[in-house]
């Protein structure tokens, strides 16, 4: 009897143990796990990193820069390094994602030679404004690229800023030196990385969307600035007719027929025009013409994939 109730104690001490022993090693690895996640999602680039990245996108090696800031930052969400530098004839600006080096966003200006003496007689030095990196957690928005380096960051691109101006510059036909440039920017366009560029040139403005990774055309379209109508034909009264304004349309689409465009004669600022647009392989392009003079006033083209 006594040997029986020995038995049934015993068990039950084992079952005991053997539970409690379950619970420590569950608890124990739940905690070395979540210590793991925690220690991953601490790490981030450096700022060397950022600052290497920054500079391989941009084309320029370190001794080129001539003033230099990079802080920490939020975009959207995001940790970022908001790196701000400036050569002898452009100023950068750069958002680097710290949890993967991805560059969301990057834009230059080009200085005119008055900024550019300034920059070299006045904030010429290197400076950071956050000289003490610790791992913190990168949060907000996490990248694909998370744990590459400046080395995939800086060659993400297949065509550079400067080769999108040059796109933009041919198709418009217009040569760099008639050329100011406003603004050449990366940005995203239906999750697709694009260089916005804007410029104006022989009373023209022009703005661009180039695909960063092929190069392509995504949209155009100029304005001209200022425009009034020549003397002549607009005073007497006299218009080109629609199906003149047709052909000067369609004369720009090649392939393109009567069964692919819209056209309407209007009025805009005082003076009457013809707008339309042309649906054609995929491609939608709007335009306004100077009725008086057949002059184009406005051409946009949006091609769609």
């Amino acid at each position: 009897m006594k040997l029986d109730f020995l038995k049934k104690l015993n068990t039950k001490v084992v079952t005991i143990v053997a539970v409690i022993v379950v619970l420590v090693v569950g608890c124990g690895t739940a905690l070395a796990i979540g210590l793991s996640h925690q220690a991953r999602s601490a790490a981030e680039i450096t700022e060397q990193e950022a600052k290497a990245i920054a500079f391989s996108d941009a084309g320029i090696a370190e001794s080129d820069v001539l003033s230099l800031k990079i802080s920490k930052d939020k975009e959207n969400g995001a940790d970022i390094y908001d790196i701000d530098f400036t050569t002898k004839d452009r100023s950068y600006d750069y958002d680097v994602l710290r949890n993967s080096g991805e560059i969301i966003n990057s834009s230059y200006e080009v200085l005119s030679a008055s900024n550019t003496d300034d920059t070299q007689n006045g904030s010429g030095s290197s400076q950071s404004a956050s000289s003490n990196v610790g791992p913190e957690s990168a949060g907000g928005t996490s990248s694909q690229k998370n744990g590459e380096t400046n080395s995939s960051a800086g060659t993400a691109s297949t065509i550079t800023q400067d080769q999108a101006k040059t796109i933009a510059l041919e198709d418009a036909g217009v040569q760099e030196s008639d050329a100011q440039f406003i603004r050449v920017q990366e940005d995203y366009d239906d999750g697709r990385a694009v260089y916005e560029i804007e410029f104006y040139a022989n009373g023209t403005e022009y703005d661009y969307e180039i695909a960063k990774d092929s190069g392509a055309i995504v949209k155009c379209d100029y304005d001209i600035e200022n425009y009034t109508p020549q003397s002549g034909a607009g005073n007497s009264g006299t218009i080109i007719s629609l199906e003149q304004a047709q052909e000067l349309a369609l004369s720009r689409v090649s392939g393109a027929t009567a069964s692919n465009i819209r056209i309407h004669l209007d009025h805009d600022d005082g003076r009457q025009i013809y707008e339309g647009e042309i649906y054609y392989n995929w491609i939608e392009y709007e335009f306004e013409i100077d009725a008086s003079t057949g002059n184009f006033i406005e051409w946009s083209v949006d091609y769609k994939d």
